[in-house]
């Protein structure tokens, strides 16, 4: 006769056996295989986004998840490429890793939200998104591999129905405004604004013809005779001019002893100031020597 004690060791029994047919068969797949749930690919991956239905400006999640044999592929080669348009993503994106033996998880979270008319769905009432591309490297090789990941279609609902949109009424009533008024008249600011910036600007050109060195302009523009001479010889010139007048200048001769002392030949200054200031007219007689004189001085010494 069968009693309870028996049946309970006997179930004990074949849950053991399962357990361990179960671990044996689990251990053969991790050692010939790239690992429990790889198989012959190294890497395998899966894309979530939610929820799946929202109103239009809700926040959503992305996640993509994979899972790296790193006997076969380096983690840090694998990169990914998520297209989430229409849609926006309205952080930078979270990048986790975990690993477990030879197995990498790698963890990416993407929060996203539908900020575009684009977003809404039309026809089907559902919104197609594109695609995860995953690349990778596998070891002992330099071409990299590709994979893609799918993503499911969402939905995505308007915040008004359109039906209230069409029975939508303003809520304000419309009035007409009084003419505007000013403190001060709108002509008066306009006429003093013209005024300061027309002193401004001959201010500034003011500035400006100070600071240009005119004179080397305007001898380069070819508009002004510059006079090469010395002072003495500028002097000269003018004792000439006036007794050749017939009636020699005395402040051309003044000018004349002034610079003939700042040369140093106090004789002649001297000679030139008694004819500048002497009693009776200076004649062309009495200038003439000592204008000779003084344009052999010249010559002799270079001045």
């Amino acid at each position: 006769m069968v009693t309870s004690r028996r049946l309970f060791i006997a179930g004990a029994v074949a849950a053991v056996a399962i357990a361990g047919i179960v671990g044996l068969v689990a251990w053969k797949s991790w050692d010939g295989g790239g690992g429990p749930g790889l198989g012959e690919e190294p890497i395998v991956g899966t894309a979530f986004l939610e929820p799946e239905q929202h109103l239009f400006g809700d926040a959503l999640r992305a996640r993509v998840e994979l899972i790296v044999d790193t006997a076969r592929v380096d983690p840090d080669t694998v990169e990914i490429g998520a297209n989430f348009e229409p849609y926006v993503e309205i952080r930078p994106v979270e990048r986790t890793t975990s690993s477990n033996g030879s197995i990498t998880r790698i963890h990416y979270d993407y929060l996203l939200a539908c900020l575009v008319s684009r977003c809404l769905p039309e026809g089907s009432g559902r919104v197609e998104l594109g695609g995860v591309a995953v690349n990778y490297t596998r070891r002992g090789s330099v071409d990299a591999d590709a994979a893609t990941l799918n993503l499911v279609p969402l939905r995505t609902a308007g915040r008004i129905d359109p039906n209230e949109l069409e029975q939508a009424a303003l809520r304000s009533d419309l009035r007409d405004l009084p003419p505007p008024s000013y403190s001060i008249s709108p002509r008066a600011v306009e006429l003093v604004a013209l005024l300061l910036a027309v002193l401004f600007a001959i201010a500034a050109a003011v500035l400006i013809l100070r600071l240009l060195p005119l004179d080397r302009l305007a001898t380069r523009l070819g508009g002004r005779f510059v006079d090469k001479r010395s002072p003495l010889e500028q002097a000269l010139a003018l004792v000439r001019e006036s007794s050749d007048a017939g009636e020699p200048d005395r402040r051309a001769l003044e000018r004349l002893a002034v610079e003939l002392r700042r040369t140093g030949d106090p004789a002649l200054a001297s000679d030139a100031s008694r004819l500048a200031w002497s009693h009776d007219r200076p004649r062309p007689a009495g200038v003439a020597p000592l204008s000779d004189e003084v344009q052999r001085n010249i010559s002799e010494n270079g001045r």
